[in-house]
């Protein structure tokens, strides 16, 4: 990709709307522009990735000329916007286990939720909500930007009953999808859990879909202890939730762990990009497309989810 920007205005718009009306926004490495409104018919795509190097560090100064991308394997049409260690708005659910499995954990998770909370959440900016499963999925603080309401609902958390994993992942993302936005926004679930669902009333796939459907990443805090394997299953479901989704899992089994995971968790967020395109040859028919950024220098990595639905126009 050429190094200049080939749009200096984004479209703030998510997924695939016609007739949408948004801001101009700005990548801070481009020359600033007064706010306006505009209005277009086009079909774009927003990605929100990360990349690492070989230790596993983020790497945020990296221009759009130092990946490649591909839609269903073909480069994009056009790229129109792009932005590095991006303070684009954040949305995020975060889903507790609220089963009885986690009755001697629950108090250092809400700990430090509520950490993590107050250092991410911007007030004005970023919202979060904050949903708790065993036999039923509740949510028990709606879309905030309060890090402290959040943070009280949190303590009113009481473990019982059994685990609605799946339902609880597809409710989240089904809340974020119809959150209304006038701009490109991140959408995040931060999931603590141990993978293991025994409600079963949805499926893994179920859930995956319903994430890839809703365009949000899934941060898994895995409960289970790396070296007990006694739940291989669980595990692999939270690797595969995170790793479809362009998200990631991170050990959390116990209180320094879990800190720690959140910590990174924050760095990640911090350090997203975000790039925006037209697809080439695209047809808003319904069908599951494939995306791939490949980063161009040696030794990096990034983590992007692995593709979209390209929903019909008549859809929301």
């Amino acid at each position: 990709m050429p190094s200049r920007p080939l749009l200096c205005c984004a479209l703030l718009l998510l997924g695939f709307n016609s007739s949408v009306t948004a801001q101009v926004a700005v990548n801070e490495a481009y020359h600033l522009l007064p706010a306006t409104t505009i209005s277009t018919t086009v079909d774009e795509v927003n990605l929100a990735f990360t990349v690492v190097d070989k230790r596993g560090h983020f790497v945020s100064n990296l221009q759009s000329r130092d990946f490649r991308l591909l839609d269903n394997k073909q480069e994009p049409r056009r790229l129109t916007f792009f932005s590095q260690r991006t303070d684009l708005p954040l949305h995020l659910a975060l889903v507790i286990d609220a089963s009885m499995s986690v009755k001697e954990r629950l108090k250092f998770e809400r700990d430090a939720a509520q950490i993590f909370l107050k250092k991410t959440l911007r007030w004005g900016v970023d919202k979060a909500m904050v949903i708790t499963f065993n036999d039923s999925v509740t949510t028990i603080q709606e879309f905030t930007d309060r890090a402290d309401a959040a943070g009280a609902a949190l303590r009113k958390v009481k473990p019982d009953g059994n685990t609605s994993l799946y339902d609880a992942v597809i409710y989240a993302a089904e809340k974020l999808r119809a959150m209304p936005s006038p701009q490109i926004t991140r959408r995040a679930i931060v999931l603590i859990s141990d993978g293991v669902d025994t409600v079963k009333r949805s499926t893994l796939q179920d859930a995956e879909k319903a994430a890839i459907h809703s365009e949000t990443m899934i941060f898994a805090l895995s409960a289970n202890r790396p070296e007990d394997l006694s739940n291989v299953e669980g595990e692999s479901v939270l690797k595969q939730l995170s790793a479809s989704t362009g998200g990631s899992i991170l050990p959390a089994h116990d209180e320094n762990g879990l800190s720690y995971a959140f910590r990174n968790l924050e760095k990640a967020l911090r350090s997203q990009y975000v790039m925006a395109y037209n697809p080439a040859e695209f047809a808003a028919d319904g069908s599951y497309r494939t995306v791939e950024i490949v980063a161009l220098k040696k030794g990096l990595r990034t983590n992007c989810r692995k593709g979209y639905f390209a929903k019909s126009r008549s859809l929301p």
